[in-house]
């Protein structure tokens, strides 16, 4: 009902009319049953608990799998080889590792370049010299061969070309 049709007093009457009443026989059946006819009472469809169990367990192991994922991308990157060339604050031992990865990452890159090619490219020849020789170099500056780096400057200096090279 609105408001208009039950006028002013009528909301008075309603708050007099008692809270609870006995029920006669039958009576709570056939409000539940008519209830139930209008659509309320509906049985729910239950989702047995293993099925709710996998569902959280797929959802745990796809935020751990990307948590993970995320956690190994920034390890990777923070451990790469520019980013640890980068870094000064290495401490011996990290450069010891540091110096061995450069060092095999060059005789890598150098043995893909040679199984990629069936020909001899001089501009590879002189860049992979001019490695080792900076290499030599700057082990030889650093006194970290005991004279075994003059010798490889040696070696890998083109006689006609002795003019010390002075590596940055």
């Amino acid at each position: 009902m609105e408001q208009d049709e039950i006028g002013d007093g009528g909301f008075d009457l309603l708050d007099e009319l008692p809270r609870s009443t006995a029920v006669t026989p039958g009576e709570f059946e056939r409000v539940v049953d008519q209830l139930r006819r209008e659509g309320f009472f509906r049985t729910r469809r239950r989702v047995p608990r293993w099925m709710l169990g996998a569902a959280a367990a797929l959802v745990i192991f796809a935020l751990g799998g990307l948590a993970g994922s995320v956690a190994g991308a920034r390890y990777a990157r923070k451990n790469s080889l520019e980013q640890m060339l980068a870094r000064q604050d290495l401490t011996v031992p990290e450069r010891i590792l540091l110096l061995q990865r450069a060092g095999s990452a060059y005789v890598h890159a150098a043995q893909s370049y040679a199984d990629a090619t069936a020909h001899v490219d001089s501009t590879a020849v002189e860049v992979a010299s001019r490695v080792l020789l900076g290499a030599a170099h700057a082990v030889a500056r650093n006194g970290l061969d005991a004279g075994l780096s003059q010798g490889l400057s040696t070696v890998l200096t083109p006689v006609v070309n002795r003019k010390p090279v002075i590596w940055f």
